[in-house]
């Protein structure tokens, strides 16, 4: 955890964009998917309603600016739907770039994968987590018809109807 948060801190203050942007990719794959960061997942899981949960995001957060899917996938993984959903939604300002939909992609295949399984609960539940379905359905409309597209509009499909009616509602 310790390495993670010195890094972060001083990508804060990084002036070459691009090396931060891509520091940023490299460590959120390591957080997202090494073993030797599990630890440091479990907090980030616990999501941004616990005070350790939320002191970490908040020390991440500032360094992971430097590239949007990564910070997005931070959000997904911390349960911050809200936010999570205005990213996506200020990604239409971004110039959306071949690079950006790779990431995005890599995002959607990692949201099938084990270490996403609890926001994929979540979608079991869609009054009690709105801007989750928010988020996911403007990675929808992000991307182009691809395989990823395809397999993030099956799992938005699986979201039992019943709950997206009562939201309706609302």
């Amino acid at each position: 955890r310790g390495i993670f948060e010195t890094l972060a801190r001083g990508l804060t203050s990084e002036a070459d964009l691009d090396f931060a942007s891509q520091m940023v990719q490299a460590l959120n794959v390591l957080v997202l998917t090494s073993a030797e960061a599990l630890a440091l997942r479990s907090l980030l899981r616990k999501g941004v309603g616990t005070a350790e949960g939320a002191a970490l995001f908040r020390t991440l957060y500032p360094a992971w600016c430097h590239n949007p899917a990564s910070l997005l996938s931070m959000c997904l993984v911390a349960q911050a739907y809200e936010h999570a959903a205005e990213l996506v939604m200020q990604f239409a300002s971004l110039e959306i770039t071949l690079p950006f939909l790779l990431q995005i992609d890599k995002l959607v295949q990692l949201v099938e994968s084990p270490i996403f399984t609890h926001v994929r609960l979540h979608l079991l539940e869609p009054e009690q987590h709105p801007h989750l379905l928010r988020a996911l359905g403007g990675i929808l409309m992000l991307l182009p018809q691809s395989p990823a597209f395809h397999t993030l509009q099956a799992r938005l499909a699986a979201v039992p109807e019943l709950g997206i009616f009562r939201l309706q509602l609302e």
